[in-house]
């Protein structure tokens, strides 16, 4: 089962998630690739995200900031699946 714990990457400044989530290509990833899709879905593709871009600070900030959105809709739990 997914472990989403395994996708947050630390706390952020709502400054740097603002700037990190103002990315073309982030959001077109985000509208196109995750909307939609089954919760095992997203956890693979968030993976992909991350390692396609070298595990990157903006990246991981980009996926903390999607994940912690999940999980205030009630999506996925804090605890491995």
């Amino acid at each position: 089962m997914a472990d989403w714990k395994s996708l947050t990457f630390g706390v952020y400044s709502m400054k740097e998630i603002l700037e990190a989530i103002d990315d073309s290509a982030w959001q077109k990833f985000r509208k196109e690739k995750l909307k939609g899709e089954s919760s095992e879905k997203k956890f693979a593709l968030l993976k992909f995200w991350i390692n396609t871009h070298g595990s990157s600070r903006k990246a991981k900030i980009q996926v903390t900031n999607y994940v912690n959105a999940l999980r205030r809709g009630g999506l996925v739990s804090k605890k491995p699946e």
